[in-house]
């Protein structure tokens, strides 16, 4: 049977009420409680873009470089479309880049760190020695390769910033691996005849959860803002996608007379990744016991 997720040898993570403690750890933090009502409000918006963008985002409606007004919040760009509405809609293409780019990393990253930890010998050097090749390259020279090779578009960003996220998972869960496994209740798991998949994801994996669901909280930032700052050269999403990324590069000639077709997808994507690395950080000190503040 598993045990209890725990904060410290033998402590289950839980008060007498039944509420996780790392939760009440969590909700102290005012940063982290102000990123995830910031975060969780863009994710209001990617869900309900199309009701609550007050016009079509595609449109021309033959204002060009209108600046911010009652009529169009955020001013209009270049070829006359309501700035706020894609600004809206755009938060659904930048979310959409960074949560499957984060799954594409972490899947295989998760169990390649998985088996290389558990099992160790040869499967764990050849393992090891892979992410050690791909970490020798910078994630965003890996990822400009990969779209080099692959073309430019939306699809191809997510595919290059997942492939980027690989070792920094694999790396994470080996360790966390090689601390879980020599413990009791693991030796106990392998003396009743458990299968090493079992095993693995049962008893393993399940119990080391805690950094890698941190790392993707952080990852999922990082990928926003690899991913914009790809379309922002032009090698990822095309136009009329309203991506964040692309938005500020459409206005970046006429920054000094059209400040605003720059500024605000700018704004949009500051506002994201730091709402993800106050989670992130705020995920961090209430799951590890090491940073515990209360008892």
């Amino acid at each position: 049977m598993t045990p209890p997720a725990t904060t410290e040898a033998g402590e289950i993570n839980a008060d007498a009420g039944g509420t996780p403690r790392w939760i009440r750890r969590y909700v102290k933090n005012k940063g982290a409680v102000f990123g995830a009502v910031m975060l969780g409000g863009w994710i209001l918006v990617a869900l309900f873009a199309p009701w609550i963008m007050p016009h079509d985002p595609y449109e021309t409606l033959g204002m060009a470089r209108q600046p911010p007004s009652d009529m169009f919040w955020f001013g209009t760009d270049l070829l006359g479309r309501d700035l706020f509405s894609r600004v809206l809609l755009g938060s659904r293409v930048s979310l959409q880049v960074g949560l499957i780019s984060v799954a594409l990393g972490a899947v295989p990253g998760v169990l390649m760190g998985l088996f290389a930890g558990y099992f160790g010998g040869t499967i764990d050097t050849l393992i090891s020695r892979f992410v050690d090749a791909m970490l020798a390259f910078p994630s965003i020279l890996l990822a400009l390769i990969i779209i080099a090779s692959l073309g430019p578009s939306l699809q191809n960003v997510m595919i290059a910033v997942g492939i980027g996220t690989i070792p920094q998972y694999a790396r994470l869960v080996r360790g966390s691996v090689l601390s879980v496994k020599s413990l009791t209740y693991v030796e106990a798991a392998r003396v009743v005849g458990n299968r090493p998949m079992r095993i693995m994801f049962r008893h393993v994996l399940a119990n080391a959860y805690a950094p890698v669901v941190v790392l993707s909280t952080l990852q999922v930032g990082n990928a926003i803002l690899v991913g914009s700052g790809l379309s922002f050269l032009g090698l990822g999403a095309q136009p009329p996608i309203p991506e964040w990324g692309l938005m500020s590069a459409e206005g970046r000639d006429v920054l000094r007379r059209a400040w605003w077709i720059s500024t605000f997808p700018g704004i949009a994507i500051l506002s994201v990744v730091v709402a993800c690395n106050l989670v992130g950080d705020g995920l961090r000190s209430a799951l590890d016991p090491r940073m515990r503040v209360d008892g």
